[in-house]
């Protein structure tokens, strides 16, 4: 049985932890997945009026860990996590009309604005703006993630290239957090487009008035 259906009966309904609707919401009642490699896992719905229930479920121990999900990169090879083989669970949050994921509608993104919306959505190809999004992730128990790295990044335009820093800051608890990741600063490239240079990362206890739920049709 697939996993959706496995876990429904460990939803316990809670409200959305961020302004409960979706801006501009038309397409009625809805399901809210996120993509997982044994089969979308069911986490919410939306009401016909765009209001968002998250019901995060109870997630058991995966093969993904914190440690692979953030490999080391620094120059002394040290690890970036406190508990490597902690189980980690992200998620990817995409809506469905029916309960079985059968008839996707598009995705789902916990943002401070439109454009970083789109710049999520577009995997990138957008240009990048100044601001935050959100990820819920599930640990398996208390760990750390501090560390700031130094990558070399080319944005195909000549030899036009940038150095990015992220700065992970993060301690989740067991269970679910919510992950913030905020672009601070941007690299402009030839052509004009926007590229974070600087990205901040850490787990918020609480989410900010500026979040905001907002949907990417599929096929947009």
């Amino acid at each position: 049985m697939r996993k959706s259906l496995c876990l429904l009966a460990a939803l316990t309904l809670q409200p959305a932890l961020a302004a409960d609707r979706i801006a501009g919401w038309d397409r009625g009642e809805a399901y809210i997945f996120s993509h997982d490699p044994e089969g979308p896992l069911r986490i919410g719905k939306v009401a016909a009026d765009g209001t968002v229930e998250l019901s995060l479920p109870s997630v058991p121990s995966t093969e993904q860990t914190l440690g692979a999900t953030f490999p080391s990169c620094l120059e002394s090879g040290e690890p970036m996590v406190s508990e490597r083989f902690a189980s980690f669970t992200p998620t990817s949050l995409f809506l469905a009309a029916d309960d079985s994921a059968m008839e996707e509608l598009g995705s789902l993104h916990l943002v401070s604005s439109p454009e970083m919306k789109d710049w999520k959505a577009g995997y990138g190809q957008a240009s990048a703006v100044e601001g935050s999004w959100y990820q819920y992730v599930n640990v398996s128990q208390p760990a750390k993630l501090e560390a700031e790295c130094r990558l070399p990044m080319y944005t195909g335009e000549d030899d036009d290239n940038f150095e990015q820093v992220i700065e992970y800051a993060a301690h989740f608890q067991p269970d679910w957090n919510l992950m913030r990741n905020d672009i601070t600063q941007l690299h402009a490239a030839p052509s004009g487009k926007q590229h974070p240079k600087r990205i901040r990362v850490t787990v918020s206890d609480s989410v900010p008035d500026d979040a905001q739920w907002l949907f990417s049709p599929r096929g947009d």
